[in-house]
């Protein structure tokens, strides 16, 4: 029955159980009842993304793409391009979250010392070699990768993409295959430290790694962000209990 599931034991006697392929949390105390608990970025989703601009941007690209001057058009090229039109936003996700879920199954293997090939096509090599270059020039020394967390207090969970030692200092890395951090990444990083925190790791700082043109590194105020997040929290609380009423 629980095939697909991976457990972890953590503070407070609690476990956390979520399904190998993504599908959501599970928390319990007693191994017998399961509560939901929201994911990390589950939370920090309520934060407003602009994703009706991007969504445009993509139809605008499809558009440009398909309609040249001069360009006759029958009724049937009319409903193709429109109906190709209307796909266009999620087709691009589709390919953008594909990417994503290759570049983290490179980077965490690279990071644990694997030594994987690099990727062929662009933009995936291009984000690789970076990030190998960042990680091997400042002697980063992986200590988990890719491991979910759970915070007993506050109850959500998530999965943090690299915890490592840099510079002495034990920091939070968040993998974004973005072209720069966003205000959700830093609060996902500040997230993640509370947890792990929790567990008892002495997490010192945090950074979002976006590596989609080049590498851009930005550096999390920890303290901030986590603070922010957890009112995040108390918002996505009160929806949820909203929905319930």
């Amino acid at each position: 029955m629980y095939q697909d599931w991976l457990f972890k034991d953590c503070p407070g006697g609690w476990r956390l159980r979520y399904r190998r392929n993504g599908g959501g949390y599970e928390a319990s105390q007693d191994g017998e009842t399961w509560e939901k608990v929201p994911s990390v970025t589950e939370i920090t989703g309520l934060l407003n993304k602009k994703l009706h601009e991007w969504a445009v941007r993509q139809v605008v690209d499809y558009l440009r793409g398909e309609l040249v001057p001069g360009l006759v058009l029958g009724p049937e090229d009319v409903d193709r391009i429109l109906d190709g039109a209307a796909k266009a936003h999620r087709k691009a996700s589709q390919r953008a979250a594909g990417q994503g879920t290759d570049f983290h199954a490179w980077a965490e293997a690279y990071l644990k010392g694997q030594r994987p090939p690099f990727p062929e096509e662009e933009p995936l090599r291009g984000m690789a070699l970076a990030l190998a270059d960042w990680w091997d020039g400042n002697g980063g020394e992986a200590l988990r990768s890719e491991e979910a967390v759970f915070h007993p207090e506050h109850r959500y969970a998530g999965r943090v993409d690299l915890v490592a030692r840099l510079g002495g200092r034990v920091v939070v890395v968040d993998l974004k295959t973005s072209p720069r951090a966003y205000p959700e990444h830093l609060l996902q990083v500040g997230a993640y430290a509370l947890a792990l925190r929790a567990e008892g790791v002495a997490v010192e700082g945090g950074f979002v790694l976006a590596l989609r043109e080049g590498l851009s590194l930005q550096e999390v105020p920890l303290e901030e962000a986590a603070q922010a997040f957890l009112g995040l929290l108390a918002v996505h609380r009160f929806l949820e209990g909203l929905k319930g009423s």
